[in-house]
């Protein structure tokens, strides 16, 4: 680009400078121009083209590391469950036994929980007692003492107990009237629900 500079000296006055910023031609198109344009572009492919052979490399090396880890882990994975099944099959026995322990214990919450709601507030119980009845592990004979208030509310204890689906053959085997009330004497059959463990 080339300027015109130019200075005006007017007399005893100051010099006043003028400069021209237009070009005199326009970007001419050389081969010196094109040659360093394609040298740029031509750097500018190499650094791309190596940076994704770098990344390429990088990635490849991450795959096999990382498949060297997955092996060994399922290496690990394998001796891992092999151990536990051994373990399983030598505790097998002593699981079974303790699971029929389970199996055969009397679930006595739902028993008592049913037993709560159809008392009546006028009736409470000194002792309740129970005891197998041969060999069924759902049932057992229940014997239960108390007092009440009147006897109307035993007659509705022994009614309300023969209406739930957990007792049978409810029967109210003594009544006594005392100085405080009615002492009374039920017997009953109790049917356990199967209780899941």
């Amino acid at each position: 680009m080339q300027l015109r500079l130019g200075l005006l000296c007017l007399g005893n006055e100051q010099m006043i400078q003028r400069v021209n910023f237009i070009e005199k031609t326009p970007y001419a198109i050389s081969y010196r121009n094109m040659l360093i344009f394609a040298g740029i572009v031509c750097v500018i492919c190499l650094l791309a083209n190596g940076l994704f052979v770098l990344r390429n490399t990088y990635l490849k090396s991450k795959i096999a590391s990382t498949n060297k880890e997955i092996q060994v882990l399922t290496i690990q994975k394998e001796k891992t469950l092999a151990a536990m099944q051994i373990a399983q099959t030598k505790n097998v026995g002593s699981v079974t036994s303790l699971a029929s322990l389970f199996v055969k214990m009397p679930a006595w919450s739902s028993v008592l929980s049913e037993m709560s709601k159809r008392m009546p507030k006028q009736v409470w119980f000194d002792n309740i007692r129970s005891s197998n009845i041969g060999d069924l592990s759902d049932r057992r004979k229940l014997e239960m003492s108390g007092k009440s208030v009147s006897h109307a509310s035993i007659a509705q204890l022994v009614n309300s107990l023969e209406e739930s689906e957990y007792f049978q053959n409810t029967v109210l085997v003594k009544s006594q009237r005392g100085a405080d009330g009615y002492s009374f004497i039920i017997n009953s059959e109790t049917l356990f629900p199967k209780a899941e463990w």
